[in-house]
């Protein structure tokens, strides 16, 4: 069995797949039109792919997920509940459907008029990510004219906006991970000096989290109410109890959302999903703890190296490998970068190998 995670190359994603190797999982990451060609019966899928730069949609490669069903694939993540998780209207619409907690949203349309809100509140995409262009409106005022400031911008253009009761005030909130019905991670977000979003892109910070009987509970219902089988759920404090502020179904998270006393989140998201995996020793704790190479990566000519941006909104980099130099284990490579230049490439923990498509084809022919 192998198991493949769709999505562009992210940090979160290489970090996975490496946790999941090292547990003894056939694991990597795939772009969704390399998918049909790699992955077949008794194969797992599971959908990852994120919220566009843009801020209007999911990105592309969901129409992949039906032809690989009837090829035997077992897809996680299928695509209605990716599209309710990151469509903030359609999570508020599943909440709400499932009377579960959450704040007062209202959609408006691109030059719409707007109904009674109450005040403060928040201004934000239906598809959303990394804290851009969210808002927050003391009066109707300031929220008009929040309004026409991303009235023309093409999210807005194309799907209106949110408006949705500010909860609070907290400069704080708890991220979940929840796979198979499992909390397997959390951590506490923490936002930055005079910001009051939480997100890490904006500056925000980690802090380890122990993770009320309540706020599990919640976090679970919430991922079960849109279908996500494996993805983040955000929650604030209210009152005595929580709110879902959102989900996520491409969620960032590393070793830091490891819970005191609980398993390790890698090996608790392998669990919940069913899939099987070695025990974690504690040789294998450290040496995963290390900074990752691409050491043991099959890497030969024409494959391309994917380097992941460092800051929300990089592009990722792209090599393609000319020659593989030294001895496996302390490999570096001759590649030509993009713009046509050549140099000398020594791996780092920031970059994953990926097969052209055109190679796993042949690789798929010739194993036929």
């Amino acid at each position: 069995m192998s198991v493949a995670i769709l999505a562009t190359p992210t940090r979160t994603n290489w970090e996975l797949v490496q946790a999941w190797r090292a547990l003894g999982i056939a694991s990597c990451t795939l772009r969704p039109e390399e998918a049909p060609d790699v992955l077949g019966p008794g194969d797992v899928a599971i959908t990852r792919l994120d919220v566009l730069p843009s801020l209007d949609g999911v990105e592309p490669g969901l129409e992949v997920v039906e032809a690989l069903e009837e090829r035997g694939v077992r897809v996680l993540n299928r695509p209605a509940a990716l599209l309710a998780a990151h469509d903030k209207l359609l999570t508020c619409e599943r909440l709400e459907a499932a009377s579960l907690p959450h704040p007062w949203t209202c959609h408006v349309e691109a030059g719409g008029r707007l109904h009674a809100v109450p005040f403060p509140c928040v201004l934000k995409p239906r598809f959303g990510s990394w804290g851009h262009d969210v808002f927050r409106c003391r009066d109707r005022e300031e929220l008009e004219e929040t309004l026409a400031l991303v009235r023309d911008r093409p999210w807005c253009r194309k799907h209106g906006a949110l408006v949705q009761e500010l909860v609070g005030p907290v400069r704080e909130d708890l991220r979940l991970v929840v796979a198979g019905g499992r909390v397997a991670g959390a951590a506490r977000r923490i936002a930055a000096e005079s910001e009051w979003r939480t997100n890490i892109s904006l500056g925000g910070s980690f802090a380890s989290a122990d993770v009320p009987a309540a706020a599990c509970e919640l976090g679970i219902r919430a991922a079960q109410a849109v279908g996500l089988d494996f993805g983040g759920v955000d929650l604030l404090p209210s009152g005595d109890g929580w709110v879902v502020l959102e989900l996520n179904g491409a969620v960032d998270f590393d070793g830091r959302y490891a819970v005191p006393g609980w398993p390790d989140p890698y090996a608790a998201i392998a669990d919940a999903l069913g899939i099987e995996h070695a025990i974690l020793e504690d040789d294998v704790r450290k040496e995963r703890a290390m900074p990752k190479s691409m050491r043991g990566e099959p890497a030969r000519p024409g494959d391309e190296i994917v380097i992941t941006g460092h800051s929300v909104g990089d592009s990722p980099r792209t090599a393609v490998i000319l020659e593989v130099l030294g001895e496996p284990g302390h490999e570096r490579f001759r590649v030509r970068w993009e713009d046509d230049h050549e140099s000398i490439y020594f791996p780092a923990d920031d970059a994953v190998i990926r097969r052209p498509p055109h190679q796993a084809k042949t690789k798929t022919k010739a194993a036929g």
